[in-house]
């Protein structure tokens, strides 16, 4: 019943998007499934394993043997001839999944594999084995839709099991995945003043040496936890203690249905690897403090040190090549009334703190707020939205043109946009902080990648902080000058040279623009540079039309601005263009299949996760993937090339990036051979630095 008014209640909240959903309401499955095996022949008086192989459209998910507040795992009713004997489910380590701050599901997004020993009788008399399993489950985005599938398989029988490639690595996978018990863990279990306390002695969590984080516990059993409580955690010389409030069965569960799963991540050589345990804790025994239990784990990092790495990679961003550019022109400005006016420069200085604190504060609250909705997005993803390229590339090219001297924005040729960032005194400063915010975010670059990464993972409150601090960084230089006049002396005195200086900055604003323009290729094809293309020509018979005094060419360079605004705005109703960024012939297209499988088979794996518009992806492409030296290591170490393209919103990819604590492109990871998780290697490339990791990975 709970469950049946849970989903009437989603029903009700997701009406008005119904139609826009996937194929579920013409009838359609949602998730694919099919019956897997590790073998492509069975062997009489052997074990082998079958699993159920589900994949999950982006959004949707299944649930774990515990679904937590609400949802149903899979039941099978197996069909099978006799002398065969299937076991119980293997289940993979499950996620959260939070639906609100009362209601905490688990499961799985994406793909998984939920495997199970098969055993076959010695006497098995049949040359072939049908199996058929009619199975139900419960998938769920904002509504929840029950699916019914027979799904069947069939196998030859002989003497000796022959083993299936495709099947035994979705198999291995999901095995590797099923939390195992720790001999050297200990685990009691017990309700202390109303409250359900996991007392852990001995292993990793106890070990000398070894740093952790986010402690969560699974119980095996619903109704022992409430689950979307808090999990506080106190750690001792020898013990840890994990805290929460007791569910609404605690106390006829707490004697006899105390086994589950415990989660955490290990930090191993600077990266955060989750691991997970099976526990069948013991009845408490220990006496146990509640009061020294601490708050829900952040990331142990030093938050002061996180905000230090944010000041630091605002203050990077200001070397940016899709960065520079816009700040030259208010230097330009700035050097302009240097000499003549410091109140005046220490309010536009003020200014343009506040334009860009306003821009990061705002960015990160949409990030936070689409956060908790459960999309995964990233840093930079205004850029995946192609209408945004558009205009982007147009307002740089008219930015271009002013500089240029075509025409000055102080006219009503803009209005918004340039216009605003080119306006004299405190308001022209304000904008060109929000100007450079929305060019700044996408570029990310190093320091702030990390500190973006890790806050991400944290409460609203220490994300908005960190962009806040990333835009202390950004603003520094130009209000530190601002704010000292001493220093204004070393600026150079206004003369002839400013008006070839501007000239000359027009040339970077035309080659953003043009830059932003290939993103837009990858993102909408070749429709959308076609009217990105009109929207520029447009502008700039507008602006020559302008220029002319009759008012019918008045008339025409409205009708001119119109036909722009009306191509830029166009593309948004462009489909995805089907193709990504050109990669190199050794390069394959990622998936975490193709990871395990090629790990299996003995390899390393690189995994280059890029986007078109992230330019430190570009340079780090041009600079050190594309190089030959780096190439021939690549083939020397038989390292395999995979490439994430996140130009394109793809959730996969973005929880990729989130499960290794960043948060946007790009990232490269680097997974050992035989099996393991990757290493994060840094944000800025070096030939020698990639060399020397791939000659580390392949080393047994």
């Amino acid at each position: 019943m709970r469950l049946i008014l849970s989903c009437l209640s989603l029903l009700a909240l997701a009406a008005p998007a119904m139609g826009q959903q996937p194929g579920w309401a013409s009838g359609e499955p949602i998730v694919e499934a099919q019956l897997v095996a590790d073998v492509e022949q069975a062997g009489r008086g052997e074990t082998f394993h079958i699993g159920v192989h589900q994949i999950m459209p982006e959004g949707w998910h299944t649930y774990w043997r515990n679904p937590g507040d609400n949802g149903l795992p899979i039941e099978i009713d197996w069909t099978v001839p006799a002398g065969v004997e299937i076991g119980e489910i293997a289940w993979p380590a499950p996620i959260n999944l939070p639906l609100t701050d009362d209601i905490m599901d688990y499961g799985y997004r994406g793909e998984v594999t939920l495997p199970m020993p098969v055993r076959l009788a010695e006497g098995f008399a049949g040359d072939s084995l049908s199996l058929r399993a009619d199975a139900t489950w419960l998938v769920c985005e904002d509504i929840c839709i029950p699916e019914e599938r027979m799904l069947e398989l069939t196998l030859p029988v002989g003497d000796s099991a022959v083993r299936d490639e495709d099947g035994y690595w979705h198999i291995r996978t999901a095995l590797a995945a099923v939390p195992q018990p720790d001999e050297a863990l200990s685990a009691q279990l017990g309700l202390v003043s109303g409250r359900v306390v996991l007392d852990l002695s001995g292993g990793v969590l106890t070990g000398a040496g070894d740093e952790w984080r986010n402690l969560q516990f699974y119980p095996f059993s619903a109704g022992l936890i409430r689950h979307a409580a808090p999990q506080q955690v106190q750690r001792e010389a020898d013990h840890v203690v994990l805290v929460t409030e007791a569910g609404y069965a605690a106390d006829n569960k707490v004697d006899h249905a105390r086994a589950g799963v415990i989660a955490y991540e290990v930090n191993t050589g600077g990266r955060w690897e989750r691991r997970t345990a099976e526990v069948d804790p013991e009845p408490l025994t220990r006496s146990v403090d509640l009061g020294a239990a601490t708050a829900p784990e952040a990331a142990p990092a030093n938050l002061a040190w996180l905000f230090i790495l944010a000041l630091g990679g605002g203050l990077i961003l200001n070397l940016m090549p899709c960065v520079f550019p816009i700040l030259s022109i208010k230097v330009l400005k700035f050097v302009q009334v240097a000499h003549d006016d410091a109140a005046q420069i220490r309010l536009q200085g003020l200014s343009f703190l506040v334009g860009v604190l306003a821009s990061f504060i705002g960015l990160a609250a949409i990030l936070v707020g689409l956060r908790e909705f459960g999309l995964p997005v990233g840093w930079g993803f205004q850029l995946q939205v192609p209408v945004v390229v558009a205009i982007l590339s147009v307002l740089l090219f008219a930015i271009g043109l002013n500089l240029l001297g075509a025409f000055e924005f102080g006219s009503r040729l803009m209005g918004v946009g340039a216009g605003l960032a080119d306006t004299p005194g405190w308001r022209g400063a304000f904008f060109t902080g929000v100007l450079a915010v929305v060019v700044a975010a996408p570029c990310v670059g190093p320091l702030a990648a990390g500190a973006l990464g890790l806050a991400l993972t944290q409460p609203a409150i220490v994300v908005v902080l960190v962009a806040a601090a990333l835009g202390m960084g950004l603003a520094a230089p130009f209000v530190l000058f601002s704010f000292f006049p001493a220093l204004l002396r070393l600026l150079p005195r206004p003369g002839a040279w400013m008006v070839t200086f501007r000239q000359f900055l027009a040339f970077p604003m035309f080659a953003s623009a043009l830059w932003l323009i290939w993103v837009l290729s990858i993102q909408s094809g070749p429709a959308g540079v076609l009217l990105v293309g009109i929207a520029i020509v447009s502008l700039a018979f507008a602006v020559w039309a302008l220029g002319r005094e009759n008012l019918v060419w008045k008339a025409v360079a409205v009708v001119a601005l119109a036909c722009m605004t009306a191509s830029t705005v166009w593309v948004a109703r462009l489909p995805a263009a089907i193709g990504t960024q050109s990669a190199a012939a050794e390069e394959e297209a990622w998936s975490r299949d193709r990871v395990a499988q090629l790990q299996a088979e003995g390899r390393a794996v690189f995994v280059d996760v890029t986007a078109a518009w992230c330019v430190t992806c570009q340079v780090n492409k041009i600079r050190v993937l594309n190089d030959r030296e780096v190439q021939d290591a690549f083939a020397r170490f038989g390292v395999a090339q995979l490439r994430a393209d996140w130009t394109n919103r793809n959730e996969t990819i973005a929880q990729l990036i989130y499960e290794h604590g960043q948060a946007g492109v790009p990232l490269y990871l680097l997974y050992p051979p035989g099996g393991g998780s990757a290493r994060v290697l840094p944000t800025v490339l070096t030939k020698d630095g990639l060399i020397d990791a791939l000659d580390r990975a392949t080393r047994r």
